[in-house]
């Protein structure tokens, strides 16, 4: 990400996301063995049943997985998006802006109002329900003037342009709601008056590039069916993809 905010090329930073995918799930393997292990250490919790690392519960868990998730979108990383979605299979019509957001990529796509975490996730999905594109993108600017804010409990990057050490050390790696922007990708919402310092603009664009050109970063085309995943919804008021 910090390569992203010190405005490295998009076209140069795409090849690497597959590598944070690869960490991404080795920690999510490593943690099923740690499931494993206190389960058979307190067998009255019931047997082992898998269950994706992140906990959706936990702001920091979700962020940096819808971010995660939304990046690989907005590059059409249709490989890293599919790993993602299997990864997280356990968290299937739980939230409904993850569901949205994957809903062009499987083939039970689910509805559901609300997010786990409700304010200000539920402010952006309802972008989806809405039959004005002004009004959605309205939405999609409250959405980013309530983001920051609401990431204060972050533990571990919120205001940490503010905690630079005497050696310039900082846990900070640019400020960047990709979500709002993968959002506004997948139902092709136009985004033009939105002028935000968290909106990543310039990915946003880069996406609909690969899309207009029918260019994709990677393609799985054996677990995914891109043939028949196409980016681009309307909301939820229709039922067929844009084209």
């Amino acid at each position: 990400m910090l390569d992203y905010t010190a405005g490295v090329p998009i076209e140069k930073l795409a090849p690497r996301l597959s590598d944070i995918v690869d960490r991404f799930s080795e920690w999510n393997e490593a943690d099923q063995y740690r499931q494993e292990e206190i389960l058979s250490q307190y067998p009255e919790y019931g047997p082992y049943r898998y269950r994706a690392a992140p906990n959706f519960g936990d702001l920091s868990d979700y962020e940096d997985t819808l971010q995660l998730l939304s990046i690989a979108i907005l590059l059409r990383d249709q490989r890293s998006v599919m790993r993602i979605i299997r990864i997280l299979r356990s968290h299937r019509g739980q939230d409904g802006l993850f569901e949205q957001l994957t809903g062009a990529y499987v083939d039970d796509e689910m509805t559901l109002d609300t997010c786990v975490l409700g304010q200000p996730y539920d402010t952006l999905l309802q972008t989806v329900y809405e039959s004005d594109e002004d009004a959605a993108q309205m939405l999609i600017k409250k959405y980013l003037k309530q983001w920051y804010p609401a990431m204060k409990d972050h533990p571990r990057w919120y205001n940490g342009h503010l905690r630079i050490s005497d050696e310039g050390y900082a846990p900070y790696y640019g400020y960047w709601a990709f979500e709002a922007g993968a959002m506004a990708f997948v139902f092709d919402l136009d985004d033009s008056g939105i002028d935000h310092f968290a909106y990543p603009t310039d990915l946003v664009a880069y996406g609909r590039t690969l899309r207009e050109e029918n260019r994709y970063t990677s393609i799985d085309r054996n677990d995914a069916g891109d043939v028949g995943h196409v980016e681009g919804k309307q909301s939820c008021r229709d039922t067929d993809f844009r084209g």
